[in-house]
């Protein structure tokens, strides 16, 4: 009867250690999804200034080289 007792708090011991694995996997997994999403933000803020930027720049060279072309 002690014998399967202390199995029974062994496992338990397990169980405890596991689940604290799980949980910290889990708020990891949260933190890096966090982390992740703030980057993806970043770039897409800066693509869409760059894209803004570059695509003003073409359009005026388009502009440029259709009135030059119209001209001739």
């Amino acid at each position: 009867m002690i014998q399967q007792i202390e199995e029974v708090e062994k496992m338990m011991r397990c169980f405890e250690i596991l689940s604290y694995g799980w949980r910290r996997m889990r708020e990891e997994r949260g933190a890096a999804t966090a982390e992740y999403a703030l980057i993806l933000a970043l770039v897409v803020v800066v693509l869409i200034g760059t894209l803004t930027t570059l695509g003003d720049a073409l359009t005026d060279k388009l502009g440029d080289i259709i009135a030059g072309l119209q001209s001739s």
